[in-house]
């Protein structure tokens, strides 16, 4: 009796593990991601603008700002005030500094260089850490395709 009780309970197992591992693993992926993002070493130059645009695009913003690459070293801002003309500024690569910071919001600063200050236009919000880091990510790689153009 001993017996076919254990041996029952060990078909019942072998009968329901299978199913529970399945839902199991198919639960852990609710709301992730189902392959990985790109490494961001391997975009191209228009790649990263286009990620860049991207999250500036995301955000409720009260100036429309918009980045491009005028050569392989100087990247171009444009924002655009609600009711004003669009304002253009140039940034060399070289010698731009990046940082973020967090007060109540994740923001995303540029400035001309490391002795310089950073200007009010040259500030953004972004949804969160994750974008944060993303945005000087692209902005480093594009700044290593500056460097490896001159060589």
């Amino acid at each position: 009796m001993k017996a076919t009780a254990t041996a029952r309970r060990q078909r019942w197992f072998a009968a329901v593990a299978p199913v529970a591992l399945a839902l199991a693993a198919s639960a852990c992926t609710d709301g992730y991601p189902s392959k990985d993002a790109p490494a961001a070493h391997t975009l191209s130059a228009a790649e990263h603008i286009h990620a860049l645009n991207d999250m500036l695009r995301h955000e409720a913003r009260t100036v429309d700002a918009k980045l491009t690459l005028a050569t392989p070293c100087v990247l171009r801002l444009a924002t655009t005030a609600p009711g004003e003309r669009e304002q253009t500024a140039s940034l060399r690569l070289e010698t731009l500094r990046i940082a973020f910071s967090v007060d109540e919001r994740y923001r995303v600063s540029l400035a001309r260089d490391a002795n310089a200050p950073v200007a009010r236009d040259h500030r953004f919000v972004v949804d969160d850490w994750h974008d944060a880091v993303a945005f000087r990510s692209h902005l480093q790689q594009l700044q290593m395709a500056c460097a490896a153009s001159k060589d």
